[in-house]
């Protein structure tokens, strides 16, 4: 049986994608993990799912394609509306359903509170299709109050929080922001990876994905006995 998770970034643009491209480096090959973005915005430029592609090279069969695509820059029920679509939440929680016993790293939209609809949350999306979730926040300042805000949201409706991963530039308050945050935030710190200095080969990122994340294999341990956790 496999261990399909849900990746929650505590904003937009935040890393979720950078995370996400460091997890398939490492992992996608030995365990079989595929990279899914149900919900793709903004895709007049390199999609999420493209990048992650191109900085991995990893073939066709490690990823699924968007169950929807919007080319607005902007938060799903928006980028819909721009283009006189509209997203259906019950259509999308059966195609996540189907993944639910298969190794995929699911990619959210945005943060927990961006809304799929006028009256439908990404939160709600991500407590009924019952995935367990790694939050992703930045490194940097701002990083304490928005991943405790995060959490608290997740946690507050019983959402299973595998913990959280900080991503993000180099810095003198990353050390502490991991700590308060764990100690105050009621899930485990799985890790912290910088910004590499350079622009990476994938070849190149592979390597560096293997040296830089995940490191205690904290996120890959608990993946892998999901039924410890909480």
């Amino acid at each position: 049986m496999g261990q399909a998770f849900y990746v929650a970034g505590t904003g937009t643009d935040i890393g979720k994608t950078f995370f996400s491209s460091l997890f398939m480096a490492k992992y996608a090959e030995n365990y079989g993990f595929r990279y899914w973005k149900p919900i793709q915005t903004g895709i007049t430029g390199l999609s999420d799912t493209e990048f992650v592609q191109k900085t991995t090279a990893l073939p066709d069969s490690f990823f699924l394609k968007p169950v929807y695509e919007f080319a607005a820059p902007a938060s799903p029920h928006y980028a819909a509306k721009q283009e006189g679509k509209t997203l259906d939440p019950k259509y999308l929680l059966n195609a996540l359903a189907k993944e639910r016993n298969t190794n995929t790293l699911i990619e959210g939209a945005g943060g927990v509170l961006v809304p799929w609809t006028e009256d439908y949350l990404a939160v709600k999306g991500i407590q009924e299709s019952n995935f367990p979730v790694v939050v992703v926040g930045s490194t940097e300042l701002g990083t304490i109050n928005h991943t405790l805000l995060t959490l608290e949201v997740l946690t507050s409706r019983f959402i299973p929080v595998l913990g959280f991963y900080l991503v993000g530039s180099k810095n003198e308050l990353q050390a502490d922001n991991a700590e308060i945050i764990q100690r105050l935030g009621g899930a485990p710190c799985l890790g912290v990876t910088n910004f590499p200095e350079q622009k990476l080969s994938p070849k190149e990122f592979i390597s560096f994905s293997n040296e830089s994340f995940d490191t205690k294999r904290n996120l890959m341990e608990t993946l892998l006995s999901p039924d410890d956790e909480g």
